[in-house]
């Protein structure tokens, strides 16, 4: 009796955080910001199955502008998970605001927050990308890329966005992440990477850098201890830089990893165990898996090509499966799913799976409930 009272408590009170015991056994969602042609920005809400088979369920008006354009590496949805429920986040930079939805794990349904979308600060003449990235789940970083700046916002439980401060950065704000402890918001520029300190009750970012690098770093991702960051290139070839994290939060490069197989390496992400990185070859169309190493080494293990020519891969997920999204420009826009093992990679029958038909670029996507670390 005592047994059966406690999983009904806990029945209870998953349905109070708005997350239904179903959602707890991992229905996998995807969520994408589809930068529309037609102007009018949206996101679509996608599920997957235990076979990786993607079906779009709604695409959703985020009542801002596409922004048209913007860095291959950047992240323009994200998600944040407060004490009542997840929060899905939406960059709409043709008007320089951010759409905020409470979403439903249960039905995937999204609901708009009550005044979204959110002025990020950013003048509406100025029409870029805008790049996310979410601390500690209290605050939301707007890279915006039209002027240099990132825009410091804090979520509430309910999804709303409040603008605390806009500040400068030495660069383009491409690729955007909070280590996984939310001290220090790491990015790059198409070039030189930075590190900021984060103070959550005013919302204070302190510059640790800039720091230099070998060559163009785009996308970062960072390990699940917060010791190492990677940083994927814009190059001719694939090239992923390696940087040591002090207990500072001070940036310093340790390796310089290279190799002609692929082309362009914008984005990067981590498996769960941390012990392969995958890279997204966005001029070749192809996935590229690397072994990491003591000190976030690298070494190559082998590169595969997606099933649809004559497109670009762009930005990476992963949740709670083993399964690697891949969004895809094309028309019609589209999602690759790939299963991966270690250096296996392999991509599902039916892949890629679309999205939507006029979706421009860049295509964002994020995964909820998404990766964890093991």
């Amino acid at each position: 009796m005592k047994s059966l009272r406690r999983k009904l408590q806990y029945g209870v009170l998953a349905l109070s955080f708005g997350v239904s015991v179903a959602s707890l056994q991992a229905q996998q969602y995807i969520f994408t910001s589809n930068n529309d042609s037609g102007g009018n920005n949206s996101t679509t809400v996608l599920s997957v199955n235990g076979a990786g088979a993607v079906r779009a369920i709604k695409t959703y008006p985020t009542g801002g502008k596409s922004a048209g354009g913007g860095y291959f590496a950047l992240t323009p949805v994200t998600f944040a998970h407060t004490r009542l429920g997840y929060c899905v986040l939406v960059s709409n930079g043709g008007d320089g605001t951010i759409a905020a939805f409470q979403a439903n794990l249960f039905s995937g349904v999204l609901t708009p927050a009550k005044g979204s979308p959110f002025p990020d600060g950013m003048s509406t003449a100025q029409k870029f990308g805008i790049g996310l990235a979410v601390g500690a789940n209290r605050l939301l970083f707007a890279g915006n890329t039209s002027n240099n700046s990132i825009s410091v916002m804090q979520i509430s439980a309910t999804c709303k966005l409040t603008l605390l401060q806009q500040v400068s950065a030495h660069g383009s704000p491409a690729g955007m992440r909070v280590t996984p402890d939310g001290k220090y918001l790491i990015m790059g520029y198409i070039g030189q990477v930075d590190s900021f300190a984060i103070d959550y009750p005013t919302g204070k970012l302190t510059e640790l850098g800039p720091f230099n690098t070998q060559g163009s770093a785009a996308g970062v991702e960072i390990s699940c201890d917060g010791s190492t960051a990677f940083f994927g290139d814009a190059a001719s070839n694939t090239q992923v830089e390696v940087f040591s994290i002090d207990s500072f939060g001070s940036l310093k490069e340790t390796d310089n990893f290279t190799t002609n197989n692929g082309q362009s390496s914008n984005n990067v992400l981590l498996s769960p165990d941390g012990t392969h990185l995958y890279v997204s070859n966005t001029s070749s169309n192809q996935i590229t898996t690397l072994s990491v190493g003591a000190k976030g080494a690298l070494t190559y293990d082998g590169t595969v090509k997606l099933n649809k020519p004559g497109v670009f891969a762009l930005g990476l997920a992963m949740g709670s499966r083993p399964n690697l999204f891949v969004s895809e420009q094309n028309n019609p826009e589209a999602i690759g799913v790939l299963t991966v093992s270690g250096n296996t990679v392999k991509e599902v029958l039916g892949s890629p799976f679309q999205v939507m038909k006029n979706g421009l670029d860049p295509a964002g996507l994020t995964a909820v409930p998404p990766r964890g670390c093991k």
